[in-house]
């Protein structure tokens, strides 16, 4: 195939080598015919497109809801950041398989949407509320198709973690400011994670599965940590009553207010967070403060120690606390500081129920969230539109492609029993080479070697899921006439400076 062409790189080192160019049937990213395998599976995008409201002229209309939607997700699942992206991808053969929602091999010759209708698709979203609330509602119902896949039963006990971070922005949108704690130019977006018994990285089987963000919004760069926590809190227990049958709340310092705790209680949701220091606190805990007599041990301490029931002026209810006292050697000199380290834990469990020290180990499994937090930013998504609701237009299908890539992640993991990075999964797994071939009608996808033990692993799991009859079953491909794309259209990839 192109032997006739005429090579434009002859290698200095070895003249038997001569590299050509020219096959628009080559791809870098067959990890797209994934990500449509299980959102087709699934009924993901499908489900969310049926939710919103298309103001198009439908008879004009080229390129589908569901068809934009998985043309701008996919691509941000493999880490492609901006909307000019998809002027490259539109070319590209995985992407344009897994996009279009025609049967047959026709799909091979056509081109994806723009990077100007991507932008429409924004404005779209944006326009609407009720479209931006449906792109918010399908970050849970996601999690929640993939977690009943195997049952249609909620699990027993799930944990939802609860934080903020930052966006850096360059420019004047909407909203963006600098932060003080951050001291970046950013958003500050506030979003909820949902795992089974609060592990996301268990080894325990079918543990790893269903976790991903539930619930997410965008807020001004300059907003304190807790604005809007109660509110947030009160939708993610909403949602969270259709994944787990017990679950409880993971909050950092900024977000055990008395309003939340005693919101919390009066809905008997479990929690467990940190609590922020005062002087009532600091005379509970400092008999507690004291070194044992005698040499301490080269790895220093670390005590759990009840406080018993303690309840603020604000608060509605009284609530257990527990002092961590951790005294560590410094790891330059080996010796103790001055005064130990010392931090409160709040939660409405009794003792009887989770120990200090199962409490302790509970909260710290968050680190995987935050995690989680690092791998999202990993995406490089790019929230550079001027108006807000159009930045969280995006945000918002950011988190979605983060679901759908971590769905399949989680299924790997389960597969092999470890652990994986997403960044690692996306290059080593969805980041595959391939080359397409039509032959007697059909397509032919032929994969680098490297990843079919991967993919023939991951096939196993997605073909076995079953949609609950609770979702309506997903359409699929289907035939309608074809349009001509137009005359502004490049149907070959044109280089930009």
């Amino acid at each position: 195939m192109g032997e006739g062409k005429r090579p434009f790189f002859e290698p200095s080192f070895n003249r038997s080598i001569k590299v050509q160019g020219g096959d628009d049937r080559l791809t870098s990213d067959a990890g797209f015919l994934l990500l449509r395998e299980a959102d087709h599976r699934l009924g993901l995008i499908e489900s969310l497109a049926g939710e919103l409201r298309d103001p198009r002229q439908q008879h004009l209309v080229r390129y589908t809801m569901p068809e934009l939607l998985r043309e701008r997700i996919y691509s941000m699942a493999l880490a492609y950041q901006a909307q000019d992206d998809v002027d490259r991808l539109a070319h590209d053969p995985a992407l344009r398989m897994a996009t279009w929602n025609r049967p047959g091999d026709q799909v091979l010759e056509e081109r994806s949407a723009s990077q100007p209708t991507q932008s429409r698709l924004i404005d779209v979203l944006a326009a609407d509320r009720q479209n931006l609330e449906a792109v918010r509602g399908a970050l849970g119902d996601w999690v929640e198709r993939h977690l009943r896949t195997t049952s249609d039963h909620a699990v027993r006990r799930g944990t939802i973690d609860i934080d903020s971070f930052p966006i850096v922005v360059y420019g004047d949108q909407e909203g963006a400011a600098y932060n003080g704690y951050f001291k970046e130019q950013a958003y500050h977006p506030l979003v909820a994670s949902f795992s089974v018994a609060g592990d996301y990285d268990s080894t325990l089987e079918g543990w790893r599965l269903g976790n991903g963000f539930i619930h997410g919004i965008l807020r001004r760069g300059n907003a304190h940590t807790a604005e809007g926590i109660l509110r947030f809190v009160t939708n993610v227990v909403q949602r969270a009553r259709c994944l787990a049958y017990v679950f409880d709340l993971r909050l950092d310092a900024g977000y055990t207010s008395g309003d939340v705790l005693d919101f919390l209680t009066r809905e008997s949701v479990r929690f467990l967070g940190r609590l922020k220091c005062n002087a009532v606190l600091e005379r509970m805990a400092a008999p507690h403060l004291k070194r044992p007599p005698g040499r301490p041990p080269k790895e220093g301490y670390e005590t759990v120690i009840e406080l018993g029931l303690y309840q603020a002026e604000s608060w509605e209810f009284p609530q257990r606390v527990i002092l961590v006292v951790v005294d560590r050697p410094d790891p330059k000199t080996g010796q103790l500081n001055l005064m130990p380290d010392y931090f409160f834990l709040v939660t409405n469990r009794e003792e009887e129920e989770m120990s200090g020290e199962a409490s302790l180990a509970h909260y710290r499994k968050r680190g995987t969230f935050e995690d989680r937090l690092g791998e999202f930013n990993q995406l490089g998504i790019r929230l550079s539109s001027p108006e807000f609701r159009q930045n969280e237009a995006t945000f918002l299908l950011a988190l979605l492609a983060f679901n759908l890539s971590n769905m399949l992640r989680s299924e790997l993991e389960d597969s092999l029993g470890g652990c994986w990075d997403l960044t690692r999964f996306r290059n080593y797994v969805l980041k595959a080479g391939g080359r397409v071939a039509k032959h007697s009608r059909r397509l032919i996808v032929h994969l680098a070697q490297p990843v079919i033990r991967f993919w023939q692993r991951l096939l196993d799991r997605v073909t076995s899921w079953r949609l609950r009859p609770r979702f309506p079953l997903p359409r699929g491909p289907t035939r309608r006439a074809w349009r001509q794309p137009p005359r502004h259209a490049h149907l070959v990839e044109v280089l930009r400076d």
